[in-house]
């Protein structure tokens, strides 16, 4: 019996631009941001640009394909429907003109020599910056190395430690922390210290460890993640846990009580330290 390797067939799609696939996801994929819109496969969110491939959305940025690089140097990528891109919605300069992409370089030809740059890191629009409220990174790079490890399907086939959480569960929970600036959701409190950075986890919307997309993901300080239900205040009841708990709430009850959050204050009131 022989195996064919399709070395042949795989050229042909990387010619045709499709995305590479491993056993699980897509790895790199460069798109026609006009043509996805028009499928209905783009979303614009304030973190990203999310392109929708057989069900499964891929979080990217864009950029223009031709810019006069001789004239202006190398433009910006966007993350979102910034004014820079409704301006050029508003003046006709944009269906056509923009690549979604989410590798960490990019690839651009001049548009006044027609030479190719290979290998470009872009930097950040500024509007978008600000729009996304973006501080941990400053170029696709960045970007690139924030991207979700885990797609938005379940793996199911996913290789689990003795709690379930997948082995890579270490990266994507530093990742989406930095993201979030290490900045509870429900209670607000931010900590800045990196030693007690230990304290903001990521808690598990639905309850699935093995369902790591950001949708459903969570900051939470270890007080409010204790808290968010009678399994996680049983689970937390346990001597590491209740210790950590203690150790956090002495550390930066003064904190705590400034965010004048009731459910805190309540908390703090019978458990008072």
């Amino acid at each position: 019996m022989t195996l064919y390797k399709f070395n042949k067939l795989s050229e042909k799609l990387d010619e045709l631009n499709y995305p590479k696939v491993t056993e699980s996801r897509f790895e790199i994929v460069r798109k026609d941001l006009t043509e996805e819109e028009l499928r209905g496969n783009v979303i614009f969110r304030n973190d990203g640009i999310y392109l929708t491939i057989n069900g499964v959305e891929h979080k990217g940025y864009m950029y223009i394909k031709k810019p006069n690089i001789a004239r202006y140097g190398n433009p910006r990528f966007h993350i979102t429907n910034c004014p820079v891109i409704v301006e050029q919605r508003n003046n006709n300069n944009f269906n056509g003109h923009y690549f979604w992409h989410n590798s960490n370089t990019v690839n651009l030809t001049d548009r006044s020599t027609n030479v190719l740059h290979e290998n470009v890191i872009l930097s950040l629009c500024s509007k978008c910056r600000a729009i996304g409220g973006i501080n941990n990174y400053n170029d696709i790079q960045g970007f690139f190395n924030l991207l979700d490890i885990q797609d938005r399907n379940t793996n199911f086939n996913a290789e689990t430690d003795m709690y379930v959480y997948i082995k890579e569960w270490r990266q994507i929970s530093t990742k989406f922390r930095i993201e979030n600036e290490y900045t509870c959701t429900k209670c607000s409190i931010k900590i800045e210290h990196k030693l007690d950075q230990r304290y903001i986890q990521v808690h598990h919307i639905n309850g699935n460890k093995l369902q790591n997309h950001r949708d459903n993901l969570e900051c939470l300080c270890c007080l409010c993640h204790a808290n968010v239900d009678q399994r996680h205040i049983n689970n937390f009841q346990k001597k590491v846990s209740a210790a950590e708990i203690k150790s956090f709430v002495k550390k930066y009850k003064n904190e705590l009580l400034a965010l004048d959050n009731i459910y805190i204050i309540e908390y703090l009131r019978i458990n008072i330290i």
